[in-house]
This record gives C-alpha cells, sequence and structure tokens, in this order.
C-alpha cells in the first residue's frame, strides 16, 4: 500500500473523529456512529488494499488528483500572444 493513500486514509479517519467529536459537544451523538465510522475505515482500508494489488500504485492519490485537481481541458498549441502593441482584457501589453 502506498504511504500517500494510507496517509490520506488516517486523515480521514482523524478528521471524522474529531468532527464527531465537536458535534457531540452540541448533540447526543450514539455510540453507534463511531462504530459505522470505524467499521467504514477498516471496509476503505481493505478495498484499498485489493485496488493496489489491482491498479498501479499510488491510485487513490492519482485518482483524487483526476477528480479535483486537474483540469477538465488541456491547451495545446502556442500560448497566444497580443499583437501590435495592444493591451489584452487584464490589462497587460
Amino acid at each position: 500500500m502506498n504511504l500517500q493513500d494510507l496517509g490520506i486514509l488516517v486523515g480521514l479517519f482523524i478528521g471524522s473523529v474529531l468532527l464527531l467529536g465537536f458535534l457531540g459537544m452540541a448533540v447526543k451523538i450514539p455510540r453507534m456512529v463511531y462504530l459505522i465510522v470505524i467499521v467504514g475505515e477498516i471496509g476503505l482500508i481493505m478495498g484499498l488494499r485489493y485496488l493496489t494489488r489491482t491498479q498501479a500504485p499510488g491510485f487513490l492519490m492519482g485518482w483524487l488528483s483526476y477528480t479535483f485537481i486537474q483540469p477538465r481541458r488541456l491547451a495545446v498549441g502556442p500560448l497566444p500572444t497580443p499583437t501590435d502593441g495592444k493591451k489584452t482584457k487584464n490589462g497587460r501589453v
């Protein structure tokens, strides 16, 4: 298992327990919710171990990057340059 993927899962677990702790200060949260979080985390770890065997290393980081960070369209070709000293829309020459 890739260390970055494991770090994401551990961070998700710590974040969810902290969020439930803060919510528990305001609202009564049943203990079953904590059990669901722990079982869900174990399920995510087992799923990630399976995906690590069948997919490329770093699968989770690659999927998250593709889904949330990378642009949908790629610019191909030379960048447009202003001609004849005209200013562009943002005021640059």
